[in-house]
């Protein structure tokens, strides 16, 4: 059987299962990419059907389900909302007024049949009416293509540029933060300050926008691994450069390119489990010759002391970081800094451990820290002046936030991502 009569059977399905739910539902939502050629489960059409995935939250809806064939991946939206009518109506307004919606086909099923838009759809590519130009073959595969993935690619450089820099922005502007570095104060960092901070930041956020599409359009996760390990080193690298060998973030290029990297690849193959699975087995790939034998204060700690610092945390499958997004709620200070302090009693952060210079004293802070009253704005003060006075400060806690915070954002606006 060829690919084309695979993709009329992948339809003849979709239609079948729309059928099957008007039994038990009064209006059915199938939301489709609406992408050329034969390779309909290209990462582009999954992008799309993600870039939809608000539809799903709508009170409307009591469910969905994902669904993918030779004619490309789908969603299917169940409601028993009477006024149908209302709802194909919501779904011709997302599909003219948000960016890619030219680049998808939602369609509103009820027991009557498909509702039919009054409307003709412009096409992509010249504005002309789309049916005609389909008809006429004006214009060809690859150039309809090439529109699609570039205006795909535009809208999740944007989207994840700004969630990435709310995210690191949101730990930065956390204050009192117990000697890390704040908009007002150099911590515990005398050659740090907030500004060297943010041109940090600018620089690498680029990287990780790599890391996104790398992992979309990779074969297999080995290579996958060893792509993003490359972009992450030219990341360190373009960050050392700007900040004159200043170590800024590059504990959080490692958690956070792991992040980023679990949604593409979840997000563009609908991958059933979790990103932190996907996480955990990237982790697997890139540490499994790892020996800890190196003169690096993480190798030494994990020697001496047992201590696997992000090592052991991502081979956990970031399991303080799941616990986490539990205490987080919203982006406000009081949710952050709880987030913030449960991060430094419970992970193996070797950053804070290389400043308090003992094992003892180590665990008498984190007990601090366990004890801390949180709604007592006195000890909180007391307590990040003393982190200052010991020159204490909990990198590794800080970056671990800021995944934190941008897993949660991509959460409302990704399918099943945790």
């Amino acid at each position: 059987m060829n690919i084309k009569d695979r993709i009329l059977l992948g339809r003849e399905e979709r239609a079948k299962i729309i059928n099957e739910y008007l039994k038990e539902f009064k209006t059915v939502v199938s939301v489709k990419a609406n992408f050329p050629g034969d390779n309909k489960n290209s990462y582009i059409s999954y992008l799309l059907i993600n870039a939809f995935s608000f539809l799903i939250s709508d009170s409307r809806f009591i469910r969905y389900h994902l669904y993918q064939n030779y004619d490309g991946p789908f969603v299917i939206c169940l409601s028993n909302d009477l006024d149908t009518l209302k709802i194909k109506k919501l779904m011709i307004e997302i599909e003219e007024n948000h960016e890619l919606g030219r680049y998808i086909d939602i369609d509103v099923y009820s027991i009557k049949g498909i509702m039919s838009r009054k409307t003709k759809r412009k096409c992509i590519v010249c504005e002309e009416d789309a049916f005609k130009c389909i008809i006429n073959r004006k214009h060809s595969i690859e150039e309809v293509s090439s529109v699609i993935k570039n205006a795909v690619h535009n809208y999740y450089t944007k989207f994840l540029k700004d969630a990435l820099k709310k995210s690191f922005l949101g730990e930065l502007r956390l204050e009192p933060k117990f000697g890390l570095v704040t908009p007002t104060s150099s911590g515990s960092h005398r050659d740090m300050n907030y500004d060297l901070m943010v041109k940090a930041i600018d620089i690498i956020i680029p990287y990780f926008i790599d890391m996104f599409f790398e992992s979309c359009i990779g074969i297999d996760e080995t290579s996958i691994v060893s792509n993003i390990n490359l972009i992450g080193k030219m990341a360190e690298t373009d960050m050392f450069r700007v900040t004159k060998g200043i170590n800024t973030y590059k504990g959080a290029i490692f958690n956070l390119g792991l992040a980023i990297s679990g949604i593409g690849y979840k997000i563009s193959r609908f991958y059933k489990g979790s990103i932190f699975e996907i996480t955990k087995r990237f982790s697997e790939i890139l540490f499994v010759d790892y020996k800890y034998d190196s003169n690096s204060f993480g190798d030494i700690a994990y020697r001496e002391y047992g201590l696997r610092g992000i090592r052991g945390e991502a081979l956990s499958g970031f399991l303080n970081v799941q616990k986490a997004l539990k205490i987080l709620k919203g982006y406000s200070e009081e949710s952050l800094l709880e987030t913030l302090v449960y991060l430094i009693v419970s992970i193996d952060d070797t950053t804070f451990l290389k400043r308090a210079k003992s094992l003892d004293f180590y665990f008498k802070v984190k007990e601090m820290f366990s004890n801390l009253n949180l709604r007592d704005f006195n000890q909180i003060h007391n307590l990040n002046d003393f982190c200052i006075k010991k020159g204490l400060s909990f990198g590794g806690s800080a970056d671990l936030l800021i995944m934190s915070i941008f897993i949660s954002r991509m959460n409302k606006y990704c399918l099943n991502l945790i």
